[in-house]
This record gives C-alpha cells, structure tokens and sequence, in this order.
C-alpha cells in the first residue's frame, strides 16, 4: 500500500547526496548527509524516485564497488518508495532544459519529480542546481 504524503513537507534528495551517504568519501559529509537523511526518514519527509536509484546503480559501479555492495543498496534505496515519472514530469523537464541548455537533463528530471511532490530538494550539485533556481518554485537546499 502506498503511503500518501503531502507535497509541502516532502524533501526531494539527489543523487550526490546519496553516493555521500553510501560512500565515505569525506567523512565530514558522510557523517551530514546520513543525519540529514535519518532526520527525514523519521520525519516521514525524505522521498527518491527511481531515477536515482538508476543514477545511484551507475555512480556506485563507477566507483569501483563490489556488485553486492551495490545491490544490497539499490534493493534498501528500493524499500523507501521511491516515486516514477513519467509524461507530465519529462515534459516539465524538457521545458526546463530547453530554457537552460540539455547539459543538465537529468537535474531537470529530478527538478520535475520533485515540483510533484516536495516542496524541497537537497544538492550538492551547486553548479547545476544553480542554473535551475530561478525558474522552479522549490526550496533548494544547497550542501
């Protein structure tokens, strides 16, 4: 049974945030990140979608992780619910990248899913995010 949530109390997490959270990269963002995300998980707050479990599958094998490591995050990242999209959300993407340049398509795709449902979204992509700002309604959150 899906669980419906309010679009105003919903944060929208990218893609970098969770490799920082699954990779300890930097210990000082590991440690952010994971009370950020733990703080939203218990606040019934935290949403992905399945383009960044699809992101998350690609980044990870990049970084040269073992497949069950891999695996074991997707299949958990899966048990959060993450949200599809489909038409309404690549239109508003496309819209979104044709105002900006297709350089950044996907940040427009997270842009869309997230006007959707949340009213925030928490980066550290500050370069593309950046660009997006202007033109979205979204409180977003920059780590």
């Amino acid at each position: 049974m899906r669980i419906t949530r309010t679009v105003s109390n919903m944060n929208y997490i990218d893609t970098d945030v969770l490799i920082h959270s699954l990779v300890n990269q930097n210990p000082g963002l590991h440690l952010k990140v994971n009370d950020l995300i733990e703080k939203m998980i218990v606040d019934d707050t935290f949403l992905i979608s399945w383009l960044n479990i699809q992101e998350v599958g690609f980044v990870l094998a990049k970084l040269d992780q073992p497949a069950d490591f891999i695996s074991a995050k997707l299949m958990t990242l899966m048990s959060s619910l993450p949200v599809a999209y489909g038409s309404i959300e690549f239109t508003r993407a496309l819209e979104l990248a044709k105002t900006i340049g297709f350089k950044d398509f996907n940040d427009c795709i997270h842009t869309a899913i997230a006007e959707q449902h949340c009213s925030g979204l928490y980066t550290y992509n500050y370069k593309d995010f950046k660009r997006i700002q202007p033109y979205t309604s979204l409180n977003i959150h920059f780590l």
